[in-house]
């Protein structure tokens, strides 16, 4: 067992949740320190493979995702559960991450472009979905936009490209691979994009890079 390298880990995630209780309580929105650790803590699983096993991995995200469900429950830790529309999407993160991890911890590069592309591109069209007026939609329990949909597909392209550049893979898959995977989030409410993204998002790339 890795005792080092997961008291590491779990203190990597500590410190995420208090610096995001501080800058909420420094007058940063909900919003903002919620997509603040959902792209820093998926950041952080993507480059996990070097250093847990598949079973340490799996069973940091079940512990996880107890104290975010026992959180929320609580009326705690508000930088995360304290916006306004219902969303289990806090519990369901690392869940979503540890199905991926299931599924692509034997190939470290398919992982770490899905894990990357869930974590920078889904809070890119929160964003883009907030800031720029367009045309939405009704998903249960929620809404998405247009313009976040197509900043989704933006980050994943930029990422895809970065990734052919170093790899060589062809265009042709990544752009259809971000098509399909900002379908999927954009008919997703209630944070259930959450739980299927990240292994769509790796299977994507595997299917992408061929392993």
């Amino acid at each position: 067992m890795h005792i080092v390298e997961l008291t590491a880990v779990a203190a990597a995630i500590g410190a995420l949740f208090v610096s995001a209780e501080m800058l909420r309580r420094r007058g940063v929105s909900t919003d903002a320190t919620r997509r603040y650790t959902h792209a820093t803590g998926a950041t952080i699983a993507a480059v996990l493979p070097a250093v847990l096993s598949l079973a340490e991995y799996l069973g940091l995200a079940l512990v996880v995702a107890a104290v975010l469900a026992w959180t929320r429950t609580r009326g705690m830790l508000r930088s995360v559960h304290g916006v306004e529309r219902p969303t289990l999407g806090a519990t369901l993160f690392p869940l979503g991450l540890a199905i991926a991890a299931i599924f692509s911890w034997a190939h470290p590069a398919a992982y770490g472009l899905g894990t990357m592309t869930f974590a920078l591109a889904d809070p890119a069209a929160a964003t883009a979905g907030d800031w720029i007026t367009s045309p939405r939609w009704a998903v249960w329990r929620g809404t998405k936009s247009l313009s976040g949909s197509l900043a989704f597909v933006g980050v994943a392209l930029l990422i895809g490209f970065v990734a052919a550049i170093w790899s060589g893979i062809g265009v042709g898959p990544i752009v259809a691979a971000a098509v399909v995977l900002a379908v999927i989030e954009g008919s997703l409410g209630f944070g259930l994009d959450n739980l299927a993204l990240p292994p769509l998002a790796v299977l994507s790339w595997r299917a992408v890079l061929g392993v």
